[in-house]
């Protein structure tokens, strides 16, 4: 691709926005301005300059993308969407430890969309985020993995076995023995579901903290590069990020052993 014809893409907040809104389904002039911030001078401006470019086309008072157009944006626009989450929260992605995410999945990050980076302060440091609690109160399915103890779990989802959730919940094996051991009435609550089901992982080369996900959250965890778990976690409510923490959840479970 021509220095130029990126530049048309990525030097203006406008065209770039302008083509992923086309690439959804053509609009009118209108509806490019109520969708993005600006006059309409300011946008036709740059609807001039992809017209002149050739990504995109006029018919019927109505903008499309021209075939090239769509495929440009086809490629392009997974850089963007991983542009944004990474931008967005520099600090938080340079210093995770990403080892635990394999290579497709670690392709797809953009997926995550908008996050919040939750870091709760002392008093608040073994409490899940509300934001989990509340989904959890709701939901009517989970996904769950943990790679350490996290204190309010015999209680969540012994209550979520009773309630009859569908629920995976995937943890290390010292972390299963403190549960079924330290936790016997929560634990027996769990195994006797016929909804929930819990599996062990013993593969010590994952390096992830935690996940989460519910019918509206995901929640994701990691190690800091120094391998600390620094009790920072990411939380969207993006469907394509669930989409994605499911298949993050498919990986571990692949390596996890259920108990019968």
């Amino acid at each position: 691709m021509k220095a130029e014809l990126i530049s048309t893409v990525f030097l203006s907040e406008k065209r770039k926005n302008t083509l992923l809104m086309l690439m959804e389904e053509p609009a009118t002039v209108d509806e490019i301005k109520d969708s993005l911030t600006g006059t309409t001078s300011a946008i036709m401006a740059q609807v001039k300059i992809l017209l002149e470019e050739g990504l995109i086309e006029q018919n019927n008072g109505e903008y499309r993308l021209t075939c090239i157009g769509h495929v440009i944006m086809k490629k392009i626009k997974p850089l963007i969407k991983t542009l944004h989450v990474v931008q967005e929260n520099k600090d938080y992605w340079d210093s995770r430890n990403l080892s635990a995410i394999p290579e497709p999945l670690l392709d797809r990050i953009g997926d995550l969309g908008e996050i919040m980076v939750h870091e709760p302060d002392l008093n608040h440091l073994f409490e899940p985020p509300k934001e989990l609690i509340t989904s959890l109160y709701n939901t009517k399915n989970v996904c769950t993995f943990y790679s350490y103890f996290c204190p309010s779990c015999p209680k969540n989802y012994s209550e979520l076995a009773k309630k009859e959730v569908n629920y995976d919940l995937i943890l290390t094996r010292p972390v299963y023995e403190r549960l079924m051991e330290e936790y016997t009435e929560q634990y027996n609550t769990m195994i006797k579901s016929r909804n929930s089901h819990l599996y062990i992982c013993d593969d010590d080369t994952l390096k992830l903290g935690a996940l989460s996900v519910t019918d509206d959250l995901l929640l994701i965890a990691f190690f800091n590069k120094d391998g600390v778990f620094d009790h920072k976690k990411v939380i969207t409510f993006e469907d394509s990020a669930r989409k994605w923490g499911k298949d993050l959840f498919l990986y571990y479970k692949e390596k996890a052993e259920q108990v019968k």
